[in-house]
């Protein structure tokens, strides 16, 4: 068996009996369960966290690590957490349609003017090889964080667009972010679709090269609260208050202090000198929602027929505003 179907099969299996670990949720009702998926992408969220804004506006917050954001919208519309931090996905879209209780409340993450913080890589030999964009792909195993309908998938999509490409045109596989630099030193993949700031490791550990990236001043991911604050309009707007906040403190050069790089290196688990040197993502301080990309997804997750339905929700059955 070669290393790429060792690795491979071993994702596999990892992925079929992964779980998200079981919430306590405290007695109180200022009690906030948060999952988060690991990226700078929800910068505004960690550091309203580490900074005491949600303690402030009353809650007691706990915040777990999830592996994907498709993962976790059916822990949210069941209330076993209250908060998701990740991207948008066909998931969250077919949850919609069956009516699960669930919505966007932000957009985190928007791509910069300046600089690649969410890019596609090819492997560094097949770079070497003269492989410098994406219009070698076809055939070519590439992997990303989550599914074709994920965000990461929505993104790769758009790049292949470019050159006249699908995705039927690749073969896709779901690599949990912690796993994507041993899939490229296993050569378990041709190519990555990954976010800040593992763009700048690969690069800096010379496992893969940029050839692609998400169009600039677009946010693919974002927030979504369940039932437990769609129900509750004063917790809600106090939850998102704090979190502007923390958006508001990583908008500017306030992403630089000493005290927000600390919390994107406690979430992320990468070092505040790679965050620091990594390109960054931009950030609106009301983190409003990106209605444009929300709507070109969803019809491009249509059009490729990964959802359960072929009419477009309406954006009124998508966001919920606080």
């Amino acid at each position: 068996m070669t290393n790429r179907q060792q690795f491979l099969g071993g994702v596999a299996a990892l992925g079929a009996a992964a779980t998200v670990p079981g919430i306590a949720r405290a007695q109180s009702g200022k009690a906030l369960t948060i999952g988060y998926v690991p990226s700078t992408l929800f910068a505004p969220v960690f550091v309203a966290q580490e900074r005491g804004y949600l303690r402030d506006a009353g809650f007691n917050a706990t915040l777990t690590p999830i592996v994907a954001g498709q993962d976790a919208m059916a822990l949210v519309a069941q209330s076993q957490m209250d908060v998701a931090t990740a991207g948008l996905s066909a998931a969250f879209f077919n949850a919609i349609n069956r009516s699960l209780d669930v919505k966007f409340v932000a957009s985190t993450g928007y791509q910069p003017a300046k600089g690649h913080p969410t890019a596609l890589m090819i492997r560094q030999d097949l770079w070497d090889a003269g492989q410098h964009d994406a219009s070698g792909l076809k055939g070519k195993t590439v992997g990303w964080l989550g599914n074709a309908g994920a965000t990461s998938g929505y993104y790769v999509a758009l790049i292949l667009r470019k050159y006249g490409l699908t995705m039927k045109d690749i073969s896709p596989v779901n690599i949990a972010a912690p796993d994507q630099e041993v899939a490229l030193e296993r050569k378990a993949v041709d190519a990555m679709f990954c976010a800040a700031p593992f763009t700048a490791l690969f690069a800096e550990k010379k496992l893969a090269q940029i050839i692609g990236s998400a169009p600039v001043g677009i946010s693919g991911t974002g927030i979504f609260f369940g039932p437990t604050l769609l129900n509750d309009a004063p917790s809600a707007s106090a939850v998102m208050k704090a979190f502007r906040r923390g958006a508001a403190d990583v908008a500017g050069n306030g992403y630089f202090s000493a005290e927000n790089l600390a919390a994107m290196a406690k979430y992320t688990g990468q070092s505040v000198d790679l965050i620091k040197t990594t390109d960054r993502y931009d950030f609106k301080p009301d983190l409003r929602i990106d209605q444009a990309t929300l709507t070109d997804m969803q019809n491009e997750f249509i059009n490729q027929g990964i959802l359960a339905y072929k009419t477009a929700l309406p954006d009124a059955k998508l966001i919920g505003k606080f």
